[in-house]
């Protein structure tokens, strides 16, 4: 978009982003399970590694020259350190972001990202093929670059944290449901992504 006086620049007020794209990420978990039993919790702790891939799709709309407030919807796959089980995960957020450089057709960005996240864990390879579904919030810091090829196409390179804090809140066994009364379960999943987007601005 142009603004009078001024050169044309990546982002300015008014200015829509709708961006879709892929993001691989690498992530250290911690798992935290209390069991109550006769009245004594016996609490475990087992660490590991998970991987991601995921495709992010972005709605962004320019408030001023400086910073867009966009939403995201991020479903893909989760692979965690038995890399046997099939998994599922979606995210779903707002995104303030920030142009620290915003030139023609270039710009360089930072931003948050601050949202819900459902992962399902299905252990088929398990006797009762259990079934986890966690649910609980995200926060992220995200920062990357973005090129126009025209005035309204182009690609966007980003590196973002993201630490997501997921209670269990289902436990399925043998196709039947679990009551988790005397169980609490937290799994904490903190790693990195890289993202690439295809990008389109009016």
């Amino acid at each position: 978009m142009y603004a009078v006086g001024s050169a044309a620049q990546y982002n300015d007020k008014g200015t829509v982003h709708i961006a879709l794209g892929a993001t691989i990420g690498a992530y250290a978990t911690e798992y935290d399970q209390t069991i109550n039993v006769l009245g004594f919790p016996l609490r475990t702790t087992n660490s590991g590694g998970a991987a991601t891939l995921t495709v992010p799709i972005e709605f962004h709309y320019g408030l001023a020259r400086i910073f867009s407030l966009g939403i995201y919807a991020e479903p893909g796959r989760y692979v965690d350190s038995v890399a046997s089980r099939r998994n599922a995960i979606s995210m779903l957020g707002l995104q303030p972001r920030f142009y620290l450089v915003n030139m023609d057709r270039f710009a360089w960005m930072a931003g948050l990202q601050l949202g819900v996240t459902r992962l399902q864990i299905d252990d088929e390879e398990t006797p009762g093929s259990p079934k986890s579904m966690y649910r609980g919030g995200h926060f992220g810091l995200n920062t990357g670059v973005g090129f126009l090829f025209t005035d309204a196409f182009g690609l966007q390179l980003q590196l973002r944290y993201l630490a997501n804090t997921l209670p269990l809140r289902e436990y399925e066994l043998y196709g039947q449901n679990v009551a988790l009364d005397l169980v609490d379960a937290e799994l904490r999943a903190n790693g990195i992504g890289i993202q690439a987007s295809l990008n389109l601005c009016f």
